[in-house]
């Protein structure tokens, strides 16, 4: 794996035909492993009749879809890639590449589908509903499910690949790969909890093939060394004692944009309760900067925290220069049925103006939140 990272510096703003494997803006674990096994595992795939590599690309190129500024934030994915002694100096970051290289090359999508590149997308694999704005080329490959995690969907693939093909050395080759794939199917499945209701029988289906090619144990070492793997990647993700207000809004992001208007509403993600957020001492200052350095009219916080397997969520609503917008989205949220969020307002809580809520139908995330904020956006008109 580091050897092919390694090879890939070399394929950057190159004059040679490359395929950019791209994964989404908030670049999260899922996301970023996503896109790093898969290249990997094209790049070894290529000549083989089952593989892209019929098209006119040669190379495989990931990247991760942040400025390298960014990459510090997120600690989970540091974490999980020190471990495999992937450094920084050999990942690809979205502003490492020129406008004319990307003008020119070729995409494959992970962890997301809607995109400014899908007119020149060669696959997609993503773990969403499908969004009709999506615009992906008529002959792009869509492989679409809603599991609970994308790695889910990557695993699949590369072993349906290799199963004729499990020597010992292919095993050794792929190890790496299939321990950061298991690792993020643990943590975004919130390790097959019953509660938070993330997996689907896939997920349970793949890790566990995953796990018997990695260790062959019996389930009672298996049950174990999952749950040190979800603690340790919750540990990782909820370590923010270095980062500061700012860097925490910057953490997990998600920009949601009116193109006709010129209107975009943020949505932070925080490993942490928004309520706690709040009562740090910079936090309004850095909400105010985060706006404006986002253009961002709405700031809608989203706060999660795993305690012993338990999560509790939360929301938090702030306008900044959209107070009709932001209204008609509390109050659609409030009211919604499809999934029904079950909101309980917190009371006296003085923020920057804001409405505060406790999320109490924990099995609503960011991805149940997003395309009904992003349909009232589309909507809205000034």
């Amino acid at each position: 794996m580091l050897n092919f990272l390694k090879q890939t510096r070399k394929f950057i703003n190159s004059a040679e035909p490359v395929c950019i494997v791209l994964g989404n803006e908030s670049c999260d674990l899922d996301s970023a492993v996503c896109a790093v096994t898969l290249a990997y595992h094209y790049q070894q795939q290529r000549g083989q009749t089952n593989s892209l590599s019929n098209r006119k690309t040669r190379n495989f190129l990931p990247v991760l879809n942040i400025p390298r500024r960014d990459y510090t934030l997120k600690t989970e994915v540091n974490y999980l890639f020190d471990q495999q002694s992937i450094s920084n100096e050999y990942l690809t970051f979205r502003d490492d590449l020129q406008q004319e290289f990307l003008a020119r090359s070729e995409f494959i999508l992970v962890d997301h589908h809607v995109s400014p590149f899908a007119a020149r997308c060669l696959e997609v694999f993503d773990h969403r509903a499908f969004d009709e704005k999506a615009q992906l080329a008529n002959d792009c490959k869509v492989h679409l499910e809603l599991v609970g995690s994308c790695a889910t969907l990557i695993a699949e693939l590369i072993l349906e690949d290799i199963s004729t093909t499990v020597a010992p050395d292919v095993l050794a080759m792929y190890e790496i790969l299939f321990t950061m794939l298991r690792s993020t199917i643990v943590l975004d499945t919130v390790n097959f909890s019953e509660s938070a209701n993330r997996y689907t029988p896939k997920d349970v289906e793949i890790s566990k093939k995953l796990e018997h090619l990695l260790t062959n144990s019996n389930s009672d070492k298996t049950l174990s060394e999952r749950n040190q793997i979800f603690d340790e990647l919750v540990a990782a993700r909820a370590d923010i004692s270095r980062l500061t207000a700012i860097q925490l809004l910057r953490k997990d992001l998600k920009i949601l944009k009116n193109t006709v208007d010129n209107l975009n509403i943020a949505i932070p993600g925080f490993p942490m309760l928004v309520q706690k957020f709040i009562e740090r001492p910079d936090a309004e200052s850095a909400v105010k900067e985060f706006a404006e350095e986002t253009n961002s009219a709405i700031v809608i916080l989203m706060g999660m925290l795993i305690t012993n397997g338990n999560v509790e969520r939360d929301l938090g609503f702030i306008n900044l220069s959209s107070g009709e917008l932001c209204a008609t989205i509390q109050q659609t949220l409030l009211t919604n049925t499809e999934p029904s969020l079950c909101l309980q307002q917190h009371e006296k809580c003085d923020f920057l103006n804001g409405s505060f809520y406790k999320l109490c139908n924990v099995k609503v995330t960011r991805k149940h939140i997003l395309p009904i904020v992003k349909q009232l956006l589309d909507k809205y008109q000034m």
